[in-house]
């Protein structure tokens, strides 16, 4: 593989994780966010006891899309379910119904900019030692032309 071509799929491989973005849990600033909102509800424990049925035992958080809200109930399609120990379980999609009543905390999942910068620049400083550091460009050397090597008896 050439150096150039070699240099191109590691700075790809490097910039996968910085596609995905770095997020940020904010409070939310509204009692009814709008259907379609990522949302992180942190459970209270007469929640993590009573949704044991809806979304297994231990749940401390559940996070997903906003279905609907109404000032009773929050409907999320779930992508996620975070348990006490930390453990988190990955889910596709399917509805669950809360009462508000269950959750002790609501929160916004939102882009964050200055993360994404941050990871960025943290890749690309990887990439550039790594680069740097093997000669994948093909600068520098050690000069060898790959001739025939002196004699080690100095003849």
């Amino acid at each position: 593989m050439r150096p150039v071509a070699l240099c191109r799929l590691a700075v790809t491989i490097g910039f996968l994780p910085v596609l995905a973005g770095c997020y940020t849990y904010t409070p939310i600033a509204t009692l009814q966010p709008a259907p379609g909102t990522n949302l992180s509800l942190v459970l209270s424990d007469e929640g993590r006891m009573q949704s044991v049925r809806q979304v297994g035992p231990y749940a401390m958080r559940i996070e997903g899309a906003l279905v609907q809200a109404n000032p009773d109930d929050l409907v999320l399609a779930v992508s996620d379910v975070v348990d006490i120990r930390g453990t988190r379980s990955k889910w596709t999609g399917e509805t669950v119904s809360l009462p508000r009543t269950y959750v002790m905390t609501t929160y916004q999942k939102q882009f964050s900019r200055s993360k994404t910068a941050l990871l960025a620049t943290a890749v690309g400083a990887g990439i550039v030692a790594i680069i740097a550091s093997r000669n994948l460009l093909g600068f520098g050397g050690s000069g060898n032309t790959g001739g025939i090597p002196p004699d080690p008896n100095g003849q």
